[in-house]
């Protein structure tokens, strides 16, 4: 929906007709809010108590060269686990990075058994400050990132083994030129392992031009979610579903999309 005010993307919330929100304070908000309780505090007051805050997203690299960035990520995430209670919020969310640093793209040393380790460790370090306060950290696979594929994420969450981890499945993230016809099936492995943990699905499309797949509004694409849409809600039925990546101009169609599935 574009940066605003947190009263600005309450209203866009009701102009649309959405339930609520995937909130990353520092890409939403015109403003980048300092982590402190009081700032956070106007903030969460901008939202009323009819549009959900669905999870804080706080998307880091883990295995970024730059140490101090990843520093950085770690204390942003654990200070929205501390205070997300300000915005009646459970989850706080990531993707597990790759070595091309802020490009999170494909690395071949990104699927090494080592970097999964590792990556592990880093976010049972972040599940261990979640229980503190009784709060969840959610993964999200890609294929170019650390966690490529339904099982690895699995692995990943069993690993840490809490009731603090969960998981964001985006099927289109999972997909490359190669793999992309198998959609349907990546789904249905990641609800086969995952369907306790799962507590996200990020919902998009995509057409493929030049050998690259392009994302595109819900509906517009090759997603075939008259068959995937079911079997999510069905796994699934108290999940959120967000649309990600969506451009503005596809948001009332994407949503009028989605809805005429739910409601056959």
């Amino acid at each position: 929906m574009g940066k605003n005010t947190p009263e600005g993307l309450y209203n866009d919330l009701v102009s649309y007709g959405f339930d609520g929100i995937q909130l990353v304070l520092n890409k939403a908000l015109i403003d980048n809010p300092q982590l402190e309780e009081n700032t956070l505090k106007k903030v969460a007051e901008g939202f009323k108590s009819d549009k959900k805050i669905m999870l804080l997203g706080s998307y880091f690299n883990p295995i970024h060269s730059d140490k101090q960035k990843v520093a950085e990520g770690l204390e942003r995430f654990s200070t929205q686990l501390k205070y997300a209670h300000l915005f009646d919020c459970e989850f706080v969310a990531s993707e597990t990075g790759s070595f091309n640093d802020d490009q999170w793209t494909y690395h071949p040393n990104n699927h090494k058994k080592e970097t999964i380790d590792y990556v592990t460790s880093v976010f049972k370090s972040l599940v261990t400050i979640a229980e503190q306060y009784n709060k969840t950290v959610l993964i999200e696979a890609a294929y170019g990132h650390v966690a490529y594929s339904p099982s690895v994420l699995n692995d990943m969450i069993r690993t840490i083994n809490s009731s603090n981890v969960g998981a964001i499945i985006d099927v289109y993230n999972l997909l490359n030129i190669s793999n992309y016809h198998q959609h349907v099936d990546l789904l249905k492995e990641a609800l086969l392992l995952m369907k306790d943990k799962i507590k996200v699905f990020h919902l998009k499309d995509f057409i493929v031009e030049n050998d690259k797949l392009v994302q595109v509004g819900l509906g517009k694409g090759l997603m075939k979610y008259h068959e995937i849409l079911p079997l999510m809600v069905k796994s699934n039925p108290d999940a959120y579903y967000v649309f990600e990546g969506v451009k503005k101009e596809d948001l009332q169609s994407s949503l009028a999309f989605i809805r005429s599935i739910l409601k056959n």
